[in-house]
This record gives C-alpha cells, structure tokens and sequence, in this order.
C-alpha cells in the first residue's frame, strides 16, 4: 500500500505544471561573429602532451592505490600523464576522507 501512494504522490508532482513566481519574459540578443582575416594557428593547435589525464584521475580516485598500480600497467612503468593523474587522484581522495574524518571529530 505504501508503494502506491508513494508511485500515487510521485505522479502527481511530475504531472502539475508549475509557474514561476515572477514575470519571465524573453529577451533576444544579437550576436555576431567576426572572424580576423589572419588566424595564427599557433594558438589554436593543441599541447602535445598534457599534464593532466582525466582517466587515470579516476582510477586514482575511486580505486585508490590499486587505481595507481593499474595506471603504471595501463600506461608501462615509465612515469606518464596517467600514472601522474593516478597519483592526483588518490591524493584528492585522501584530501577528502581527510577533511571529512576531521569535520566529524
């Protein structure tokens, strides 16, 4: 019974339509875009390497340090953008627990 009235209730506010309580009206803007005549593509190329590797963050940070160990295998044992993010990420994670073990104390 407490499922339905919960699906019941749930149906119900999805289902209203709901109002801003103050006026909203649609402002257009127009923009244009000027392009230079001369583009030094210099500055558009990127970086060769980057110093930062969003996967082996993640590794770092939601495995911690067997994240690190399989950054090093992923990338070989040469220190690498992965294997240093890896490590980026289990510091962060420790950061973290850190503050919120402190916070609880």
């Amino acid at each position: 019974m407490k499922n339905f009235l919960l699906l019941f209730a749930m149906s119900l506010m999805l289902s209203s339509v709901t109002y801003a309580s103050f006026p909203v009206t649609e402002k257009t803007t127009n923009v244009e875009l000027v392009s230079p005549t001369e583009v030094d593509n210099s500055t558009l190329e990127l970086p060769v390497s980057s110093s930062f590797h969003f996967g082996g963050f993640a590794l770092g940070f939601f495995l911690g340090g067997l994240g690190v160990l399989l950054a090093y295998a992923f990338s070989g044992w040469r220190g690498s953008d992965m294997t240093r993010s890896a490590w980026y990420g289990l510091g962060a994670i420790v950061v973290l627990y850190s503050i919120l073990i402190l916070g609880a104390a």
